[in-house]
């Protein structure tokens, strides 16, 4: 067992004496199902991944290892849309250099955020029209489950931009989403 099931079980065991719901506790079990794969617990472990952080919120555990799983067996029916979105920005970032920043991230999730020509080629845009309240909610989850992943980090020189990781895990997940991840050439 490795340490990401020891880690979720630990979170279901506490789900459990919370009187968490049937639904929840399903949730927890899906998670732990798939940290079983060897191989992506071997990605995550290479990605630095933080088991400790599981202990967070069961949305906030879905939303991450739904997201990373992908790299393992692509699921388009559970694939989060928002993250998705953030991570094309991002990858597109690493590729040509830039730092994502949180004003990409928000425009990755709603096309009624204007970006300026000298970006448009990095952010994916969803086509789809959020109001503000769910961007801010929705970049700040997608953010965080990438984050957790360590695919983006925070910068020490600038709170509102993000350095981009292409790990082991992230190009894995760019092999199943058909992303090309190759830096481009100036």
């Amino acid at each position: 067992m490795n340490k990401y099931v020891e880690a979720i079980e630990a979170r279901y065991a506490a789900a459990v004496a919370k009187n968490a719901t049937k639904r929840n506790l399903d949730k927890l079990m899906s998670i732990r199902a798939m940290l079983l794969n060897n191989e992506f617990a071997a990605m995550l472990e290479d990605a630095k991944v933080d088991a400790e952080r599981i202990s967070r919120a069961i949305y906030a555990n879905e939303k991450v290892f739904k997201f990373a799983h992908q790299a393992i067996k692509f699921d388009a029916k559970s694939l989060n849309e928002n993250t998705y979105a953030v991570f094309r920005t991002a990858i597109n970032c690493f590729r040509h250099n830039v730092a994502l920043t949180k004003h990409m991230i928000e425009a990755s999730l709603s096309r009624s955020i204007e970006v300026g020509e000298d970006i448009k080629h990095l952010v994916y845009q969803r086509s789809v029209i959020l109001d503000d309240t769910t961007i801010a909610a929705q970049s700040q989850t997608s953010r965080d489950a990438l984050e957790t992943l360590n695919i983006i980090a925070q910068r020490a020189d600038n709170k509102q931009a993000y350095d981009v990781k292409l790990t082991k895990l992230a190009r894995a997940l760019c092999k199943a989403f058909n992303v090309e991840c190759t830096k481009v050439e100036k």
